[in-house]
């Protein structure tokens, strides 16, 4: 049935209009508490969107018309706080792509149009798609949009110039669906009483900035009369009689969803730490030690600004593990490969774990695993987190933002922030694949308060390049232990564990910095015995070293008869 606005109706209720249409700036919702980064740490990472809202704007949609001088833009800031039924209706119809159609005859896209205008008083879409007639395809015979159920309606915001209303059927306060109109005047009152006739109609959102420019440009196009419900349609660069083409409507081309507010940050202390916004997260990077005071500022769609200060305090960098990482084969079955690490401390860490494939193409790995899926457990073995393809991960965005992205869509990642304990990351082939793949724990966490301790993988060591290989990465001085187990993993029901294995300790230049075969044979003996970490089989190996700020690597092998099989390589710092 079309929906249209009744303008003559005597019946009328008392409705009580208790918000105002005018734009409301935005507010802090949370102050940004001071914090202390180390320097030359990951960024810290804060949802401006915890920190900031907008009281009248929950979601904001921007439109593309057709006009005759070109193409029109306008916003329409979604006011879901208050009519939170109306506006999540109006996102449905978004969303569902409903405001637009694949054209049966053209097969093509298809955009619904501004089929109403009535100078000084409203312009209405969301109605009808511009399809063509199939059998005149250059003609318009336009399709009604498919609604969804009628909605309960929701008046209490005035119809003031510039708002955004439902439209309704004549005595039915609780018919909108998908129609639309923006307000020209304000129709509140006399003579359009859109504030009390039928009911009320719901205003849900107002056009933001210099938006009505374009609005009021939509009501200068000339208006023609083809009988209800297009007894008020504006017709682009149209004479008639002409049969009516797809070039003549208005058609809204783009509806996109753009957020209801933008941030931007400061810091006046540049040399100390900087301050950039990504989206909705501020970042904030400590590069020496002292002091700076970030401002953080949220500006509405209408222009309106607000904006609070927190310190941030730099502290120089002790020496820690920033990355551990281990590359080696994934098979199926208890062959996939397990990495387990241990945060430390008092506070909550924020880390990132990837499980790479693809990626590891370029270095010559030739059978690596091409769809790696990550799983990151605790103690007891629980779900926490998965992942397969890191672009479908619902904080996108953010581990984007961390510079650690993974190379390819198919490769795994999850970024999270847990608390101390241990937990363990578990990397699969999709479909029961097999290859070589790389798990990695970054420290993500810029300031003080807990550690991460140590790694320790499971997985199959093979020879060439299936090999395991661990790696770490120290902001400063630091000694390590590292081991490499094999035959103690058959106390633990692993019958396939590798008989003999060997370490290799290695620089980023790929150095030999230490190597094993079997602990006991080690000069540093005694100190390894005395750390409590000296393997339990003496055909284990380990290596203790104290290593300057850098990358490193730790190798497995298997030697001897049977030089594959399982096995555990784990690095402690000390």
């Amino acid at each position: 049935m079309t929906r249209k606005l009744a303008l003559a109706i005597s019946y009328c209720l008392a409705i009580s209009v208790t918000a105002s249409a005018q734009n409301v700036a935005p507010v802090v919702t949370t102050p940004i508490a001071p914090f202390t980064v180390f320097a030359g740490a990951p960024a810290r990472s804060i949802d401006l969107t915890t920190a900031f809202a907008d009281p009248d704007a929950s979601n904001a949609v921007q439109l593309g018309v057709s006009l005759p001088s070109g193409t029109g833009i306008f916003t329409i800031a979604l006011d879901g706080p208050h009519k939170p039924v109306t506006v999540g209706n109006f996102l449905n119809y978004v969303n569902f792509g409903r405001y637009f159609a694949t054209d049966a005859t053209t097969h093509m896209l298809a955009s619904s149009f501004i089929h109403r205008s009535v100078p000084g008083f409203v312009v209405q879409g969301g109605g009808f798609i511009g399809t063509v007639d199939p059998a005149h395809p250059t003609n318009v015979r336009p399709t009604p949009v498919i609604t969804f159920p009628p909605i309960q309606n929701e008046p209490g915001i005035s119809n003031k110039k510039g708002t955004v209303a439902m439209a309704k059927i004549g005595g039915d306060p609780n018919s909108a669906t998908s129609q639309w109109f923006v307000n020209l005047a304000d129709n509140g009152g006399p003579p359009a009483n859109l504030d009390t006739q039928n009911g009320g109609f719901a205003v849900f959102g107002h056009v933001t900035g210099n938006g009505m420019t374009t609005v009021n440009a939509i009501a200068a196009v000339p208006i023609f009369n083809f009988g209800s419900p297009f007894e008020s349609v504006p017709l682009r660069n149209y004479t008639a009689p002409n049969p009516i083409t797809v070039a003549n409507l208005v058609s809204i081309n783009s509806i996109t969803l753009i957020p209801p507010l933008t941030f931007s940050a400061t810091s006046d202390n540049v040399a100390v730490a900087t301050a950039a916004v990504s989206g909705k997260n501020l970042l904030v990077t400590g590069l020496q030690p002292g002091t700076a005071h970030i401002t953080a500022k949220a500006t509405d769609l209408d222009g309106a600004i607000v904006s609070q200060n927190f310190t941030v305090t730099v502290a120089a960098s002790p020496a820690r593990i920033a990355d551990i990482s281990t590359r080696a084969q994934v098979g199926s079955g208890d062959n996939v490969l397990i990495g387990g690490f241990i945060i430390q401390g008092s506070v909550s860490k924020r880390v990132l774990v990837r499980a790479i494939g693809p990626s590891l193409i370029p270095f010559g790995v030739t059978n690596a695993l091409m769809d790696p899926a990550l799983e990151l457990r605790d103690m007891n073995g629980a779900l926490l987190f998965s992942n397969d393809n890191w672009t479908t991960a619902a904080n996108k965005q953010d581990i984007t933002d961390t510079g650690r992205a993974p190379g390819a869509s198919q490769e795994s990642a999850i970024l999270t922030t847990l608390a101390p304990g241990r937990y363990t990351a578990i990397v699969r082939g999709v479909g029961a694949t097999s290859g070589v793949a790389l798990v990695e724990v970054y420290d993500q966490d810029s300031g003080p308060g807990s550690l991460l301790a140590n790694l320790s993988t499971r997985s199959g060591v093979g020879t060439g390049n299936n090999v395991m290989i661990g790696g770490i990465i120290l902001t400063g001085q630091k000694t390590i232990i590292v081991r490499a187990l094999g035959p103690t993993l058959t106390q633990f029901g692993v019958a396939n564990a590798l008989n003999d294995p060997a370490l290799e300790l290695r620089n980023a230049q790929g150095t030999l910095v230490d190597s094993n075969d079997n602990w006991q044979s080690s000069p540093k003996k005694a100190q390894i015995q005395a750390s409590g970490l000296a393997p339990p089989n003496p055909a284990e190996p380990a290596v203790l070293s104290t290593l300057p700020m850098g990358n490193y690597t730790a190798v497995v092998r298997g030697v001897g008869a049977m030089p594959t099989g399982l096995a555990l390589l784990e690095i402690y710092p000390q």
